[in-house]
């Protein structure tokens, strides 16, 4: 399933650091993009999982407290643009 989720982002610099060094994605998971907004405490991703639960608990885990995140589940049907 795809899945966007947003990022308000309240330590820019530690979010892009754990980024940036690549952390594993377990398969089964994958982003699909990456979206930095030009103002710093945004960001949002699209993300192929297989659920919403068990994605938040990845992002939660990788990205700690540098950040708030929802999540929206994508009707693929009613979307385009979608790979």
């Amino acid at each position: 399933m795809n899945i966007l989720v947003n990022h308000k982002i309240s330590d820019p610099d530690a979010f892009w650091v754990t980024l940036n060094a690549n952390p594993p994605i377990p398969e089964g998971f994958e982003v699909l993009i990456l979206m930095a907004g030009t103002d710093p405490s945004s960001s949002a991703c699209l993300w192929s999982a297989p659920d919403a639960a068990s994605l938040k608990a990845l992002v939660d885990k990788t990205l700690g407290n540098t950040c708030s995140n929802t999540y929206m589940i994508i009707n693929d049907t009613k979307s385009f643009g979608l790979q």
